[in-house]
């Protein structure tokens, strides 16, 4: 079994002394034949059965409102109309800002990585060094039809939870309202080497047994995973950078491009039954008039970047520093090419790093490495090879052969051909809608009574709901953007084998439809937009069996969470 399901087991199920180890010490790499798919069906069904024992005996928190008392506040619903074309005389405006998210006296908060608890570092990710920096990455968005300014700030963490998210929003109200805001809309990177801004992967040997006493007692308050003094700084820090995105506004044109880089850099290491891949890199271009501002490149590519958080069995003494993984060096790289950095993720649930060019001493580096060149191909995306073998700055980055010696290494400029250019008009079309989904999995159940992180859960009889957003874009007459607050199979955007009876784990086919055919094929995802709802698996293909490859389930909402948000996309887009 991978590391990292072993070490979601312990932190999150062990602690409700519940017998995971039969499960743990199978390690099949996927559920591909009848026999080992009716194991995992039974082993899921088994262990739902005995969580949900666990959650009869703990109690709820303030976290838990009945439904007549439970207000969705700080909610924005994005342009109050779409228009087909460009308001005459209308131009782009946009700001830009970035601001470190690591206070200068960071020793004295009780910090932690967000994104893995594992053996490997004795179950504790507390932070000890920085090796880059964390980052917040806004901008502001008008495209001068009078219909307001949309607001978009991109975390360098795991996740940020719609109540954060909420709270931030609710910071801004004043200010949203002076500056005709239409949406604030956060996403994160999904860096593991961020601090931990969701509160799953803190202080377990201190918060989780309190919790739990807690839990079990009521003679106690729960605490919450995160450190409450740095989510002040957290917030402050978010407001300030969106604050100055806004006033920082200038006009100017756009322009957009995307190519396909392949396979090679990109990997499914995890969702064995998830076939398909999003292997392009979308690139927004904003020019200012004056050509005294800097330029902004906008990027948006599905990324997993779990490089630098992970400690190694030849390493162990890390998993311990603040980075930005290799969404840093991408940055990095633009930035020092003359442009202001923005990044978006896309569908995350099963892509991951795909490609070791160079020898590394440490997995800073790995990233590094990597980053760098996703940042040129970034730059170079509209090059010919000619012109890309002619720039001084991206022949300045190459590895030499020494660094590359023994990993089977082509640059990536060999082959090269262009990608197409084209100018975008000022047209911003938005639309967000609130959706509640039924929490069917109960160890987030158990989580949500644990009180670790910031939700409010709507109690309605029996049953159990958490609201999240989801939403729509267009940017241009062509460009089409769907907003996903989680990490999203890839599957469930293109199709692929999880959707079939074959491929699945309950030998079902998927029922419902595809995000490209409800939005089109060139839609494109902004992944973990507006909450961090965890995994969104197909429905036919969920398992708590944790093994086989479905490890995702465990931090999934429940089995019926993708076809209620798939309903509401097409609610949506009526």
């Amino acid at each position: 079994m991978k590391k990292k399901v072993l070490s979601v087991i312990l932190a999150t199920v062990m602690i409700f002394s519940i017998t995971v180890t039969p499960v743990s010490a199978i390690d099949f790499e996927s559920t591909s034949d009848p026999f080992t798919k009716a194991i995992a069906r039974v082993i899921g069904t088994v262990f739902d059965s005995l969580v949900d024992v666990v959650n009869i005996f703990l109690r709820e928190n303030d976290k838990f409102v009945d439904e007549d008392e439970y207000v969705y506040d700080n909610f924005y619903k994005g342009t109050a109309e779409f228009i087909d074309e460009a308001a005459p005389g209308a131009n782009w405006s946009l700001g830009q800002s970035s601001a470190s998210l690591v206070p200068e006296n960071w020793e004295e908060y009780n910090l932690f990585l967000g994104g893995f608890i594992s053996e490997q570092n004795f179950f504790t990710n507390d932070v000890r060094e920085i090796l880059d920096d964390m980052k917040v990455r806004v901008i502001a968005l008008n495209d001068g039809s009078g219909r307001g300014t949309a607001i978009f700030a991109t975390i360098d963490s795991i996740g940020v939870s719609n109540g954060d998210i909420r709270h931030i929003r609710g910071m801004l109200q004043d200010f949203a309202v002076e500056n005709d805001i239409n949406s604030i809309n956060l996403f994160a990177t999904h860096t593991h080497s961020g601090v931990d801004t969701q509160g799953l992967w803190t202080d377990i040997f201190r918060k989780w047994p309190k919790n739990i006493f807690s839990a079990f007692t009521g003679l106690i308050e729960t605490e919450q995973g995160t450190d409450p003094e740095y989510m002040e700084f957290f917030y402050a820090k978010v407001c300030d950078a969106i604050i100055d995105a806004v006033d920082s506004m200038t006009e100017g044109m756009m322009t957009f491009a995307r190519k396909d880089i392949g396979e090679k850099y990109f990997s499914n290491k995890n969702r064995p039954s998830c076939s398909s891949l999003d292997t392009e890199l979308k690139r927004f271009v904003f020019t200012p008039y004056d050509t005294s501002i800097t330029p902004t490149i906008i990027l948006n590519m599905s990324a997993h970047p779990d490089v630098v958080g992970l400690a190694t069995e030849d390493d162990p003494t890390k998993g311990h520093g603040i980075s930005g993984d290799y969404i840093y060096y991408i940055g990095e790289t633009i930035n020092n090419a003359g442009y202001n950095f923005m990044f978006f993720n896309g569908s995350i649930a099963g892509i991951y790093i795909g490609r070791i060019s160079a020898k590394a001493d440490r997995r800073v580096d790995i990233a590094a490495n990597y980053g760098r060149e996703i940042g040129k191909m970034t730059l170079g995306m509209t090059m010919t090879e000619e012109e890309i073998l002619s720039d001084e700055y991206l022949m300045s980055l190459n590895l030499t052969a020494e660094q590359t010696e023994g990993h089977n290494y082509t640059p990536w400029y060999e082959g090269w051909e262009p990608a197409e250019e084209t100018a975008v008009e000022p047209i911003l079309n938005i639309k967000i809608a609130s959706v509640e989904i039924n929490v069917t999995n109960p160890v987030i159940m158990a989580a949500g009574k644990l009180g670790v992180v910031n939700y409010l859960i709507k109690k309605s009889g029996s049953e159990y709901y958490v609201t999240t957003e989801i939403g729509y874009m267009e940017i241009g007459e062509d460009v089409k953007i769907a907003f996903v607050p989680g990490e999203i199979c890839t599957d469930l955007i293109y199709g692929g084998n999880a959707l079939t009876a074959d491929g699945s784990v309950n030998e079902e086919n998927y029922e419902g439809q595809t995000l490209c055919e409800i939005f089109g094929d060139d839609i494109i995802i902004f992944g973990l937009a507006n909450d961090a709802v965890g995994y969104i698996v197909p429905e036919n293909d969920y398992s708590m069996a944790l093994a086989f490859g479905h490890y995702q389930e465990l931090l999934s909402l429940g089995k019926s969470e993708a076809t209620v948000l798939f309903e509401a996309y097409e609610n949506l887009l009526d």
